[in-house]
């Protein structure tokens, strides 16, 4: 097991991929996932989550996945920690197995709730479960998405608080999304102060409200755009409250521009904000049409993040030259389909 997480931000990380050149799946873009790597510790991020749902997880192969976390927590250097969901398609034991492979490559485990259950299976069937999977792993740190794809599952305060009293968990993403039961999730784990769990909110709209419950960071969509921002709302969300609640609502009102046809939404924005990137919206999930109006959209969103910072004295970060093992470029272009992709 691993020490106790930092407290802050942990992006949820994007994956780049490669022009694609036939038929097949593009490619993973792997030298420019380690750029991104890069850019996110040194904007601030304590930690990083990759083969997260906005990696598109669900569309990597396994071997991808392992190699993903791999190439990420190289590029992290030990500066900071990785976090890699593990629990896939398949049997707990087939969980498992994949569980201990990604250990190997990722600090933490992520267990993905709503893989652990069926829809129409009860809380106590979740535990069952998830009392097989601690006994097949063990010595591996785990952690927990509420991953809203394939289903939504949440889990209750009482299941949450179980977890916490397991030992076994460190970093949970809640994405609750509801600011009295996030109230009720936090203060279940309060009594349970040697427990390693720490709460992290994926929903950026009740972010501030968490901050003052007592959870201990961030990791959600906007943290590709302009993690900065969440970085300062957490240091800062008890030092300097007006400042705080400006951060907030403008986090709040940008969302709904961050999650039209994300993740492709990100790759447009690093690619048009900061050429360094080569990064271009290609996407696995589906293909996105980006007309000069979307495009302009995210400009102007970057404009407004500009201006808040130099209002609030927030140092936005570019991304810096970054070594990699090949010389692999992100680029191509996304049309068709622009259907909502499942987020928090």
């Amino acid at each position: 097991m691993i020490g106790s997480m930092p407290d802050g931000v942990y992006p949820v990380m994007l994956t780049p991929f490669l022009r694609a050149t036939d038929a097949s799946a593009p490619g993973v873009d792997y030298p420019c996932l380690a750029k991104l790597s890069d850019w996110y510790i040194r904007s601030g991020a304590v930690g990083l989550f990759t083969v997260a749902q906005s990696s598109e997880m669900y569309s990597l192969t396994p071997d991808e996945r392992l190699e993903c976390a791999k190439t990420v927590k190289a590029a992290a250097a030990g500066r900071v920690p990785v976090l890699a969901s593990g629990t896939f398609e398949g049997t707990v034991e087939e969980q498992a197995n994949f569980v201990n492979r990604m250990a190997t490559d990722a600090d933490v485990v992520v267990v993905l709730v709503c893989n652990l259950a069926a829809k129409d299976e009860s809380d106590e069937v979740w535990i069952q479960r998830c009392t097989k999977l601690l006994e097949l792993t063990p010595g591996v740190t785990l952690g927990l998405y509420e991953c809203p794809a394939p289903y939504h599952r949440l889990l209750t305060p009482a299941m949450l608080k179980w977890c916490a009293a397991s030992g076994r968990f460190a970093w949970i993403k809640d994405t609750s999304r509801e600011n009295s039961l996030i109230s009720a999730k936090i203060e279940a784990l309060k009594p349970l102060d040697k427990s390693p769990l720490k709460w992290y909110n994926g929903n950026v709209t009740t972010l501030l409200h968490s901050l003052r419950e007592g959870s201990h960071g961030y990791s959600g969509v906007s943290g590709n755009f302009y993690p900065w921002m969440h970085v300062w709302l957490c240091a800062h969300w008890n030092k300097d409250t007006e400042k705080a609640i400006k951060v907030q609502r403008f986090l709040t009102v940008a969302e709904a521009l961050v999650k039209t046809m994300y993740p492709a939404s990100a790759k447009v924005y690093l690619a048009q904000s900061y050429s360094d990137f080569e990064i271009q919206p290609t996407c696995r999930v589906r293909d996105f049409t980006f007309l000069p109006e979307d495009r302009q959209k995210l400009r102007e969103l970057q404009l407004m993040m500009e201006d808040l910072c130099m209002e609030i004295g927030i140092e936005p970060v570019l991304p810096g030259k970054f070594t990699s093992t090949s010389d692999g470029a992100c680029a191509a272009a996304g049309a068709g389909d622009s259907s909502a992709f499942p987020v928090d």
